[in-house]
């Protein structure tokens, strides 16, 4: 089986090139306005490249090889896009231009970011900055980042890091972008003392979340309530959605709505924020060791995508 740290995947993406950047939307958004990303009463779904690349490496294909042939199958597994995992500008320009051959989105992307170290943040902050102004003419809504990992960063780096987030959200929110903040296991350690000075000590206005319930769970020891309580704490701030499911502490083929997290709970508590139907809802299933290997990567993308679709309309 698969193991791949999603952080060290995202350091060893090469440098891709292609075709120039295709735009979608040309309108410059006044900068306190904050872009719709799904219409009320309907969800669109989109993908995560580690998930791609995962499950298509455990068939032998390369993604970056395969992009068309890739690409056409998520069409047809109902996927709306695709959230890219990139360091730099033109690694996006090959994934732009092989979604638009398939009417397929870019409606965000991932990176990481040191925003804790004095020397190393202003590096960072122009590139992210240089990221969103290649993607903007792609229709592209959120930013999503997590920032580099540490583990017990000191409460001066703490404090250097939400003024560096502060920054950066402000200059995105310009661009007419939202600025998410995802997290893994180390930003949920000693109390979760940094998940929370990100959501506590930044400005709403600049700073959102991207909600990973999964790892709310894995990293609280396998704890739904967990997930939950951060969902309820954070509903007004989460900007974007990531799904992944586990049973039994394994991560399941497909998404199901209701195995170690009841996603139907977490929904419900979602929906109470007055920003719900603008939230982005982007899949993240993967498979690690355990997980069955029984279907083809279209077909597990097609199974997730209805899931999240009924879950939605419930």
């Amino acid at each position: 089986m698969i193991q791949q740290n999603r952080r060290n995947f995202l350091k060893r993406a090469s440098v891709l090139t292609g075709s120039a950047l295709f735009v979608t939307n040309q309108n410059i958004l006044p900068q306190d306005t904050v872009p719709n990303v799904c219409s009320v009463g309907q969800v669109e779904v989109f993908i995560n490249q580690y998930t791609v690349n995962t499950f298509y490496a455990r068939e032998g294909i390369n993604l970056k090889d395969n992009l068309d042939h890739c690409f056409t199958e998520l069409k047809e597994a109902g996927l709306a896009g695709f959230e890219a995992s990139v360091n730099q500008p033109d690694e996006l320009d090959r994934y732009i231009d092989a979604l638009q051959k398939q009417n397929m989105q870019l409606r965000s992307f991932y990176t990481g970011g040191n925003l804790h170290d004095e020397t190393a943040a202003g590096v960072e902050i122009r590139r992210v900055i240089a990221l969103a102004e290649r993607a903007k003419p792609a229709g592209t809504k959120v930013v999503v980042l997590n920032p580099q990992p540490k583990s017990g960063k000191s409460d001066a780096e703490l404090d250097r890091q939400n003024q560096n987030l502060n920054i950066l959200g402000a200059e995105l929110r310009k661009l007419g972008m939202k600025f998410a903040l995802h997290y893994h296991t180390s930003e949920l350690e000693f109390a979760a003392r940094e998940f929370h000075s990100f959501m506590c000590d930044t400005d709403p206005k600049n700073v959102s979340l991207c909600f990973d319930a999964h790892w709310s769970f894995r990293a609280s020891n396998n704890s739904a309530v967990s997930a939950y309580s951060h969902a309820k704490l954070y509903a007004d701030r989460i900007a974007e959605v990531h799904l992944r499911q586990s049973q039994g502490g394994v991560w399941t083929e497909t998404f199901v709505a209701k195995a170690d997290i009841d996603y139907g709970k977490t929904l419900a508590i979602l929906r109470q924020s007055k920003d719900f139907d603008d939230c982005l809802f982007v899949l993240e299933q993967a498979p690690e060791n355990g997980t069955p290997k029984t279907r083809k990567p279209i077909d597990i993308f097609r199974q997730s995508v209805e899931t999240v679709k009924k879950l939605y309309e419930m």
